[in-house]
């Protein structure tokens, strides 16, 4: 499989996926592919992410570059690979996950805050890092973290959106993960036209920053 970091930088685009049911996992995965987007995360912080992993991972074979996200453990990490996973990311800095996604043979992209973390998430083999919560501190964080760490790759996710993921990768962000902004919806009866739109304009206006 690719590596994580030179993907992440192509596509600049993270789907979330969190709160999916497995039965409505694989549809929205294709729409959101239709839309333009080519990464995907499935969180494991409930009751329907290792089945909705599994579901996308066997609607779309090997090719697609799907991760799982929220994995907080060792046993975690080996879950997610049984069920398809090629990455995992994590809410925090976490050394073991860091050591058995390795161990396995996976990608890693670590949840990270203060500069210190940051740091931290990197020296333990984490490809990018996932700035996190990102909306609470603004563009301007990135920014600021942009003059002692020119060249760290950041991701931001928390908060982001078509209205202000632009703002987000010209103050320094290479990419963004997004989740409620591509999933709200009920998901009893999808309305998939409105989720494809709302995928359309937040690759539209990834596409619009230098």
């Amino acid at each position: 499989m690719p590596e994580l970091l030179p993907l992440l930088r192509k596509h600049r685009l993270l789907a979330i996926l969190r709160g999916v049911p497995s039965t409505r996992a694989p549809r929205l995965v294709a729409e959101l592919r239709g839309a333009g987007i080519q990464l995907f995360e499935v969180a494991l912080s409930d009751g329907h992410g290792l089945g909705a992993l599994q579901a996308v991972r066997a609607a779309f074979g090997p090719d697609l570059f799907l991760g799982a996200g929220t994995v907080v453990t060792p046993e975690l990490v080996r879950a997610a690979q049984a069920a398809g996973a090629t990455f995992v990311v994590t809410p925090h800095v976490a050394p073991e996950v860091a050591r058995a996604s390795q161990e396995q043979g996976l990608g890693l992209l670590m949840g990270a805050l203060t500069p210190t973390e940051i740091a931290e998430a990197l020296a333990m083999g984490s490809a990018a890092v996932k700035v996190f919560p990102a909306g609470p501190l603004g563009p301007d964080y990135f920014r600021h973290l942009r003059g002692p760490y020119p060249d760290a790759p950041l991701l931001a996710v928390g908060g982001l959106s078509a209205q202000n993921v632009g703002e987000y990768l010209n103050a320094g962000a290479l990419g963004a993960g997004v989740g409620g902004a591509l999933t709200r919806t009920n998901w009893a009866s999808p309305d998939w036209a409105a989720l494809r739109t709302a995928a359309q304009h937040l690759v539209a206006a990834v596409g619009s920053t230098a």
